[in-house]
């Protein structure tokens, strides 16, 4: 028998049910039903042709540090690139070292493409395209604080940038500029086939974002193209908004679009920035053991500390379409130097909007 509780909530979802029936019923939805309209799947489809994917092949060589030890405390030496003396046991210098090649995939959209020469100009994230140079990894203390001790550097010898085309077809791209403050950067590439169409729609320089807008966002998560949505909240960011919305990695630097109603069609409102992520650590040995193998006492100098990033999901933060101005702005005559002509609307010179 049913209690008052459950009752209540069946005679609720019987509810909601005949409210939804009464704009489609379940026996009128057909295979491929969508709940958006036919206007809004024709944008989708429109300026779905102007965003491509970007990845990033880096290679990296890994720097791992011997250190010398008197008394287990650490050597001072001017000389060492640490600041602490080395040992040279296991090394000639004391440095450990090992090459690492890593992808990263994100996307972007075509705002630009001269004509005659086939140079297409994409907006994008910079984190995507353009990573620092070194990066240190300190030991950290007993209160979990990092030390002056590196215990790792990452030293980019290799950054490939390419773009996919239609076919998962690759070229390579070129960074042009980048605000690594907004996250902003835009990249070139050189194609002789098409590698699709410049957006033509407008930005959303005029209609402003606030709780409870939707918006739309595509990335290519595993380097493939998918679209999803979700409501537009507040962001403790400058010039971001967040968003509810399920986004992986592989989303950076792709495009968010709102509806205007006022123009009846999807405009650009911002681009992908980052999801909040958090990471674990693990002990684990360098891949060099078969699985299932059983470790023995020797073993142990392969085992190492590793980190693996987890993504929150359910929350996205999208650098907004005011900063995105500004990076145009203040790179027009940068552009203009080097042939590139951006639309008017790049720079907010278009009717308003709501």
């Amino acid at each position: 028998m049913l209690t008052r509780k459950c009752t209540l909530c069946f005679g609720l979802i019987l509810l909601l049910l005949s409210s939804c029936s009464r704009q489609t019923s379940f026996s009128q939805m057909r295979p491929g039903h969508s709940l958006l309209s036919d206007h809004v799947k024709k944008q989708i489809r429109k300026i779905e042709k102007s965003i491509i994917g970007v990845v990033a092949n880096i290679e990296y060589e890994i720097q791992r540090f011997d250190y010398e030890l008197n008394d287990d405390r650490l050597i001072p030496d001017a000389a060492s690139p640490v600041g602490y003396r080395l040992s040279v046991t296991r090394s000639s210098d004391g440095i450990l070292r090992h090459n690492e090649e890593i992808a990263f995939s994100g996307g972007g959209i075509i705002v630009n493409k001269n004509p005659g020469i086939d140079r297409y100009v994409i907006l994008t994230s910079s984190h995507l395209v353009s990573v620092r140079d070194t990066v240190d990894t300190f030991y950290l203390d007993k209160n979990g604080k990092p030390t002056d001790m590196v215990f790792q550097r990452r030293i980019v010898r290799k950054n490939q940038l390419t773009v996919r085309g239609p076919g998962n077809w690759r070229v390579a791209a070129e960074l042009l500029a980048k605000n690594p403050i907004d996250d902003i950067a835009l990249i070139t590439v050189k194609a002789e086939r098409s590698l699709g169409y410049t957006y033509n729609n407008q930005m959303d320089y005029d209609l402003d974002l606030s709780w409870g807008d939707w918006v739309f966002l595509f990335g290519y998560p595993k380097e493939i193209k998918q679209m999803t949505g979700g409501w537009v909240s507040q962001s403790p960011y400058r010039g971001t908004f967040s968003v509810d919305a399920v986004v992986r990695f592989g989303f950076s630097g792709s495009p968010v679009f709102a509806f205007s109603k006022n123009r009846q069609e999807l405009i650009l409102a911002g681009i992908v920035k980052s999801v909040p992520s958090s990471s674990f650590e693990y002990i684990a040995p360098d891949g060099s053991l078969p699985v299932g193998y059983a470790l023995r006492q020797s073993d142990l100098e392969k085992m190492a500390v590793k980190r693996e990033m987890v993504v929150n999901y359910g929350t996205v933060y999208c650098v907004n379409s005011q900063r995105i101005r500004s990076f145009f702005r203040a790179n027009e005559k940068f552009m203009n130097r080097k042939g590139i002509w951006l639309a008017p609307m790049y720079f907010g010179e278009q009717e308003p909007d709501s």
